[in-house]
This record gives structure tokens, C-alpha cells and sequence, in this order.
């Protein structure tokens, strides 16, 4: 029953950003009206239906892992064309990136609204640091 609400949410953040989308400008009204910008770990969460799911403790690494299982693929490359990284430090970065996106938004019950907006800018601020300075590293 699990892997058939994943496999529903998941396909409908197929199109979903990357996460490498750093830009700390955009305010709450504009992530909320624009889905496709938010890496899917923080689109799953939208819906009350899947709440209660994604809050419960015992589950979180099993949803994670179909996070990353779906993510993997278009991620991976992007963070080795933007960084430079080998494929086994993409990895390290992406797994990173996977588990602190969702921590986050675990912290903030899966709601969007002001916090979790800050959270998100604050963040990609962070995180498009990180990417300019391992750029410059190569």
C-alpha cells in the first residue's frame, strides 16, 4: 500500500526541480504559486493526504529511499556538471541534500508558509555557495 501512494506522488513530481535551483530570491507566494521550482522531497508534502505519512518516524527512511531511488538519476549529473565532483561525491552531496531537505521540512510539518519560505531561501543561499565554491575548487 506504501509503495503505491509513493509511486502515485512520485510520478506526480516527475517533473519536479532538482534542487539545484539556488536561487534565494523567490518569495513564499512565488514558491507556492511555482511547484516546479520545489525539489520533490518538499512537493510530496503539500497534500494532507500524505502527511500523516511523511510525519511518522518509522517511515521516514523507507521514503527517503524511494526519494533518492527517484531522484538519483537526473540529479546526479546536474550536481557533477555544476561542482565538478566525481560521481562518488555527487553522491555524498546528493544524499546530504536529500536527507536535510527532508529534516527540514519534517520540522516544519510539511506546511508551506512563511518559516518554511525562509527555510527554503535560507538554504538555497547555502547551498549555491557551496556549489560556486567546489566549482572553483576543480
Amino acid at each position: 500500500m506504501l509503495n503505491a501512494v509513493l509511486n502515485d506522488v512520485l510520478f506526480l513530481v516527475q517533473e519536479s526541480a532538482t534542487g539545484l535551483d539556488t536561487e534565494d530570491h523567490y518569495s513564499f507566494d512565488y514558491l507556492n504559486k511555482n511547484e516546479s521550482l520545489v525539489p520533490a522531497c518538499q512537493q510530496i508534502g503539500d497534500s494532507d493526504k500524505y502527511q500523516s505519512l511523511l510525519m511518522d518516524p518509522d517511515l521516514s527512511e523507507y521514503i527517503i529511499g524511494r526519494i533518492v531511488a527517484h531522484e538519483r538519476g537526473k540529479v546526479l549529473p546536474l550536481i557533477i556538471k555544476k561542482t565538478g565532483l566525481s560521481k562518488e561525491d555527487a553522491e555524498t552531496l546528493f544524499t546530504y541534500i536529500i536527507h536535510g531537505s527532508f529534516a527540514v521540512n519534517r520540522a516544519n510539518y510539511f506546511q508551506k508558509n512563511e518559516k518554511w519560505a525562509h527555510d527554503v531561501q535560507m538554504l538555497n543561499r547555502f547551498t549555491k555557495a557551496g556549489y560556486e565554491k567546489l566549482a572553483k575548487n576543480d
